[in-house]
């Protein structure tokens, strides 16, 4: 039985950066993406999608603000309190704006 050809358009560069990759970790580009894919069956996959990206940076300007004005504890879902603080650092990793990233930074800094 023929083997079924499967292929795949990329731009030279995001493979060529993507090869260099997963060569200094040990994978071929073949086994890197078999990992990813195995990956993504498991865990689901790994990309924020843009409501929950979208729903990350508006908690992370609440708090931002409330920390801002000098409230430094909230009580979210009827939870005992959570630092503003904290929490700010829980979703920094989340937030794909820039300028929200930057300002999140800057205050944390300074509070």
């Amino acid at each position: 039985m023929p083997k079924t050809l499967r292929s795949f358009k990329f731009n030279p560069q995001v493979y060529a950066d993507f090869k260099e990759l997963a060569s200094k970790n040990g994978y071929s580009v073949t086994s890197a993406f078999e990992k990813f894919m195995t990956s993504a069956i498991n865990f689901g996959l790994v990309f924020p999608t843009p409501t929950k990206t979208e729903d990350v940076e508006a908690e992370a300007r609440i708090m931002l603000v409330w920390l801002k004005d000098g409230k430094y504890w909230v009580s979210l879902s009827g939870e005992a309190e959570t630092s503003t603080r904290g929490r700010l650092l829980q979703l920094l990793s989340k937030i794909v704006d820039a300028d929200l990233r930057f300002d999140i930074e800057e205050t944390l800094k300074k509070k």
